[in-house]
């Protein structure tokens, strides 16, 4: 896709992600040079000059913006800060498109473009770079990472449905309806599983859900804000979620209640 026809609201979670995030936004500014985006940073209660950055770059580009939220439970609270990154991109621009970035170089900014493209040439509600079709290439992540994902998404796959392979990658891009649709059920989790809660809704409304091939690439810089205790405790959070799935509480029959 010409970068620009691109219309979208990104959102990136932080917590001390100075450099990586550096990174992040002159890739982004050049790889969309010439689309029409905004640029929402949520900070967790980063203490390593992540803010101050976010603040200066923000002074001289009006397209970055930075939400400040202060983390009060342990562990990854991925879900909370998208949510709050999402809330306002939706109130505050009026974009077609909005996806989520990581700041420590795992997701490809040039793959926003991709995305897009597919979105408009098959009609996709919801496009994921998904580790698992054909083509895609994960560089840098231990073995035992990569059997954890595997065995995680091979349960949702049981679970929900089989047609989706990756539902733990939260690089996604999706239409303005589908996230006005997230908003009319209460989330459960603010944790990662809440991405699991997304693909829920959004399957539960038989919404087009399409894969892609992406480059993913093990964090370049900083470390992972998931640890292994995030990892056990998603296991039953994802489990709660398939139930809620199949006994019908993301149907449209319970939006908004």
């Amino acid at each position: 896709m010409d970068p620009a026809a691109l219309d979208i609201g990104i959102c990136i979670p932080v917590l001390n992600e100075r450099d990586g995030l550096s990174v992040l936004l002159d890739e982004i500014e050049r790889v969309l040079a010439g689309a029409r985006y905004t640029v929402c940073i949520v900070d967790d209660g980063s203490r390593d000059g992540t803010r101050e950055l976010v603040e200066a770059r923000s002074k001289t580009d009006g397209r970055i913006v930075l939400v400040r939220r202060t983390k009060t439970k342990p562990g990854c609270r991925r879900g909370g800060a998208s949510r709050a990154g999402l809330g306002w991109l939706l109130d505050n621009t009026a974009h077609r498109f909005f996806s989520d970035v990581d700041a420590d170089g795992a997701n490809r900014p040039c793959e926003l473009l991709s995305a897009a493209a597919i979105a408009e040439a098959e009609g996709a509600d919801v496009v994921i770079a998904s580790k698992y079709v054909p083509g895609s290439v994960v560089e840098g992540r231990p073995l035992s990472r990569r059997a954890g994902s595997r065995a995680y998404n091979t349960m949702l796959r049981a679970l929900i449905r089989p047609e989706v392979r990756d539902y733990s990658n939260s690089y996604r891009l999706y239409r303005r309806e589908a996230a006005l649709l997230l908003g009319r059920y209460a989330p459960t989790y603010d944790t990662p599983a809440y991405l699991i809660e997304m693909l829920a809704i959004w399957l539960a409304h038989d919404l087009r859900v399409v894969e892609m091939p992406t480059e993913y690439i093990e964090r370049r810089a900083g470390a992972s804000k998931v640890v292994w205790g995030d990892a056990l405790r998603g296991i039953p959070a994802a489990l709660h979620v398939a139930l809620r799935y199949r006994t019908g509480a993301f149907s449209p029959a319970n939006a908004g209640r």
